[in-house]
């Protein structure tokens, strides 16, 4: 047993890496491409960009903005996306706007655990499923669209064009908006954090733009982390109290630990031939003081 579920890991390991391999290879592909068309536009109509421009301080900002972005955001959607998923968003992009929203509503109704392989086989299907969509779309709306007055109509009306601006904040909006019914206590204290921070920025006219969104996800943050350490204690507390009450029935603090040892590895899948040997052996040492005081 131990044999085959070392050759399984191995086996999990080297497909990874041969991902990994393959999405290095397909993300510089990208970013050459990406990188080609300024030039080769450049190079044939001779022109260049105005280098001065890049010390401006609105490039500057948004230049800031997408470097944090650029960092942080797979660490974020790592866990979630998997190794397939997180090249392939990252390469066809629109994460907050599309992937994302796609691949926390497929795998609710797959109903998979984060760092399951059934959760990374999830979260890459329907990111290459919102990707053909996508294409889909542009080709079918979008370019008809270019073609036509109706977006300098929309563009143009007053109450239309103010709704574009709010698109990702109502995504995200509607996916928590579920998490915050069924956890109304541990969401209050940040959602009035993010209402207070809102009310004051308008109060002086600051306009965070995109950055208000990475305020919110650090705040989400910081309460999921304080979170994870009171679940985390509350487990240990659990633990120690199943502890006494088993050492409280007869059994000895070794036999506890064994029967631990061997459900945690039955749990994660890798449970050996010497796990259930201790197990055999603490359960038979737990029947023998029963049948004596029975007699």
């Amino acid at each position: 047993m131990a044999k085959k579920n070392g050759n399984r890991n191995s086996t999990i390991v080297d497909f990874n890496v041969k991902l990994h391999r393959i999405g290095r290879i397909w993300t510089s592909i990208g970013i050459l491409l990406i990188i080609s068309v300024p030039i080769i536009i450049g190079i044939y109509y001779n022109a260049e960009p105005d280098w001065s421009a890049l010390i401006n301080g609105a490039v500057i900002s948004v230049a800031l903005i997408n470097v944090l972005a650029g960092i942080f955001e797979p660490i974020i959607y790592a866990p979630m996306l998997g190794t397939n998923g997180e090249y392939l968003a990252f390469i066809t992009g629109n994460l907050s706007n599309l992937k994302i929203p796609c691949v926390v509503k497929a795998q609710e109704i797959a109903g998979t655990k984060i760092g399951t392989e059934e959760n990374e086989l999830v979260s890459t299907i329907s990111i290459a499923v919102s990707s053909l969509v996508t294409i889909l779309i542009i080709a079918i709306i979008v370019i008809p669209l270019a073609v036509s007055p109706l977006v300098e109509t929309i563009e143009k009306n007053a109450f239309i064009k103010p709704a574009f601006g709010c698109v990702v904040y109502a995504l995200f909006g509607s996916l928590g908006g579920k998490y915050v019914v069924k956890h109304p206590k541990l969401a209050a204290v940040p959602a009035l954090i993010l209402i207070v921070l809102s009310a004051l920025l308008a109060r002086f006219k600051i306009s965070l733009g995109s950055v208000s969104l990475f305020v919110g996800i650090a705040v989400a943050m910081v309460f999921a982390a304080i979170q994870f350490v009171k679940e985390k204690n509350k487990l240990k507390r659990k633990e120690e109290m199943q502890r006494l009450e088993a050492i409280a029935a007869g059994m000895s603090y070794e036999q506890v630990l064994a029967i631990e040892k061997a459900q945690k590895a039955d749990e994660s899948g890798e449970k050996t031939s010497d796990s259930a040997e201790e197990t055999e052996v603490a359960a038979d040492e737990t029947e023998k003081p029963e049948q004596q005081s029975e007699s």
